[in-house]
């Protein structure tokens, strides 16, 4: 008997890529979920958890730009480059410091807003669908900040964002501390976002979605893709390890590993990794109940179902440098700083491949070469934010139907 080639393969199988699956196996389509590891094992197994709808200011802004030589010169801070892969970085940080030009910036902003605005909306309809509501909570978030030069700053980004319609509130120290006890004296203020929302556990958030989708007629294969071909018209030919895999249509959707297939098939991506550090407390003898960001120090602690998450550390090394757990260690300070007596306690260290493109906005596309290709890669720091509204958008694409939102910001052919 031969076998049906399903009519979409979707290549990873992290929160972007399980949740389009499990979204289009929803729609009536035959899916194969095709990845090189099991589902939720790359950077969805160690996000901050953080539905992060407040973020609409690109990390490629011309502030950034001009605290980048500062953030280098500090070995414990939120950014570090490994200088033996700056001669292949130099392109991607050329394109970046572009990007981060005002006129740039704020068209950027605009598209931020639009994937972010109806996310967690979006994700409340996902989630109801697969029984998973319980992994989600919508307690809002804090940014807090311990000197007057921050608290100055964040009085400015709360009157930014506001104007971009974001709800935002400021707090004094002890309001904060009113909100969340375990926070010590030295907070001085800080600003509540009432409207985010995060995830008790962004691991089991992604393997339920992809349990969800097996067990409605989903398909899931363990395999490596390591090219696609499209010269056969009848399907696309995914080449792995193990063989040829079929289907009529395929997603691309593996994070920071998209960049090779995606030249495969005619679309040179100046794609970049974020290495992203965390170190969870099992046991951290502090009761936070929601996301709480230090403005200073740029980190951010997630309560969840295991214990504290701290993360939120960038290191530019590419994709094949050795972890240095060094920057997973230096939360434990970070976070120390903000709360007294804090345990670390058999903590537990990992680390992560964010998807970055030079101008902070990702990839949702069908391919102007070949029409049975489709994107859906790069979403940088706000994934799991972004997840379930780009589900929407590729369903839309694969269904023929007309998008909701206009999705020219994000074409693969920006570049």
């Amino acid at each position: 008997m031969t076998q049906s080639i399903p009519d979409v393969a979707v290549i990873g199988a992290g929160i972007i890529g399980t949740s389009i699956a499990e979204r289009l196996q929803h729609e009536g389509k035959q899916v194969l979920l095709i990845d090189r590891t099991q589902p939720g094992e790359g950077c969805s197994k160690g996000n901050a958890g953080h539905f992060a709808t407040d973020i609409i200011l690109p990390l490629a802004n011309f502030k950034t730009l001009l605290t980048v030589p500062k953030l280098l010169m500090d070995p414990t801070g939120p950014l570090t480059l490994r200088w033996s892969y700056f001669p292949k970085l130099l392109p991607w940080l050329t394109r970046f410091t572009w990007a981060a030009m005002p006129h740039k910036a704020s068209h950027t902003i605009e598209a931020l807003k639009v994937l972010n605005r109806p996310s967690i909306d979006k994700f409340k309809s996902l989630l109801k669908r697969t029984s998973l509501e319980a992994l989600m909570t919508q307690k809002g978030a804090l940014t807090v900040y311990q000197t007057e030069a921050a608290a100055k700053k964040n009085k400015q980004h709360a009157i930014f964002v506001r104007q971009h319609g974001v709800n935002v509130n400021e707090l004094n120290g002890d309001e904060i501390r009113e909100m969340e006890p375990s926070l010590n004296s030295s907070i001085i203020g800080g600003l509540y976002y009432p409207d985010t929302a995060h995830s008790i556990e962004p691991y089991h958030l992604v393997t339920g979605l992809a349990d969800c989708f097996k067990q409605n007629g989903g398909q899931f294969a363990q395999q490596e893709v390591i090219s696609i071909d499209l010269s056969d018209k009848s399907c696309v030919q995914l080449k792995t390890e193990q063989g040829v895999v079929k289907a009529k249509e395929v997603i691309l959707a593996c994070g920071a590993w998209s960049k090779k297939l995606a030249s495969g098939v005619g679309h040179n991506v100046p794609l970049e990794t974020e290495r992203g550090y965390h170190l969870m407390l099992p046991a951290p003898e502090a009761n936070l109940t929601r996301p709480v960001s230090s403005f200073e120090r740029s980190f951010v602690m997630t309560p969840m179902q295991e214990g504290l998450r701290l993360a939120g550390t960038v290191e530019l090394a590419g994709l094949d440098a050795p972890e240095d757990y060094a920057r997973s260690t230096a939360l434990f300070n970070h976070a120390s700083s903000l709360i007294d007596k804090l345990s670390d306690e058999n903590a537990t260290k990992w680390m992560g491949h964010r998807p970055s493109l030079p101008d902070s906005l990702p990839v949702i596309d069908r391919s102007s070469i070949d029409r049975r290709m489709l994107f859906a890669f790069g979403h940088q720091h706000l994934g799991l934010t972004q997840a379930a509204m780009t589900a929407d958008l590729m369903a839309d694409l694969i269904l023929c139907k007309q998008q909701s939102v206009d999705i020219k910001p994000y074409s693969i052919e920006r570049f």
